[in-house]
């Protein structure tokens, strides 16, 4: 597969290099050739593949599974066990404010690492063509358009999507009016606090999958990119991690300013979803474990 690549590489310099030259077509032919041969190796390098991925795409459907129920089941519960609403929108606005305060964080960061290392440089990527179609959304999202994302119109639509935004919307008001009924409210929330411990009980017989499902993932990564991979892009991964662990630290010392030193236990409780997250690229992997963690 690299021989090809770097045949056709030759190729392409070749045909920029003789833009009229009569042997453009026999370069032309080649390129077809080579193309028609790499496409095949590739065809059977996915085939040999595919076995490794399927384990990470059944863990990770697995898990997609699991998040809308436990994240219904256990804010509403949570929500309910308040019982007023002044208490909802302290914790609530004390989250709203951290979740907004990090996202600002991690995007000014972002934008200042950019500027300095300017990565794209390094990689030597191909430009598209003006008006060339990406298959990028090119829409822009109005405050209208972010509302209408956010409430629900279907509660059952939006599990069935895992948006979580708009489970966590319905939740909200489900937990507050449960609270309101009281006695009668008492018995939805028993069940429902029934319910979230079977889904932790699944949740932790999914996660003894994790092992199988990183090796999976891993293997067919380097399968499919080779550890030359590493070595062509450890300038931009070397900066990546590095802007990850200054986002973490900024995190950390504004967990110990909220919190105090109890962000050391916290970090510690929450290390083996930390490292899952990080070796299968979901958030929604982690997540499972994350909540099972905190609740103990």
């Amino acid at each position: 597969l690299a021989s090809l690549q770097t045949s056709l590489i030759q190729i392409n310099q070749s045909l920029a290099a003789h833009p009229d030259s009569a042997t453009r077509v026999y370069l032309l032919a080649q390129k077809k050739d080579l193309s028609r041969q790499q496409s095949e190796v590739l065809a059977a390098r996915d085939k040999k593949v595919e076995p490794f991925s399927i384990l990470a795409d059944i863990f990770l459907r697995l898990i997609k599974m699991i998040v809308a129920p436990l994240v219904l089941t256990t804010l509403i519960v949570g929500v309910a066990k308040l019982g007023d609403i002044s208490s909802v929108g302290r914790i609530g606005g004390k989250t709203l404010l951290w979740f907004v305060g990090a996202s600002l964080m991690s995007l000014l960061l972002g934008m200042i690492l950019v500027n300095i290392f300017q990565p794209g440089i390094a990689m030597n990527l191909p430009l598209p063509d003006a008006g060339e179609d990406i298959g990028l959304s090119q829409g822009g999202m109005s405050l209208k358009n972010f509302l209408y994302h956010v409430f629900p119109t279907s509660v059952i639509e939006a599990m069935a999507k895992n948006e979580i935004l708009q489970i966590v919307v319905f939740s909200l008001f489900f937990g507050v009016a449960t609270a309101a009924i009281g006695e009668q409210g008492k018995i939805v929330i028993q069940f429902l606090d029934a319910v979230a411990h079977v889904i932790l009980k699944v949740t932790g017989y999914v996660m003894n999958l994790a092992p199988i499902a990183v090796f999976g993932a891993m293997a067919a990564i380097i399968a499919k990119q080779g550890l030359g991979i590493l070595t062509t892009y450890s300038i931009f991964i070397g900066e990546f991690y590095f802007g990850l662990l200054v986002l973490w630290l900024l995190l950390t010392l504004a967990g110990f300013l909220m919190i105090g030193k109890r962000v050391i236990n916290l970090l510690r409780t929450v290390k083996e979803p930390i490292i899952l997250a990080f070796s299968t690229s979901s958030s929604e992997a982690a997540f499972p474990k994350t909540m099972e963690l905190l609740q103990k």
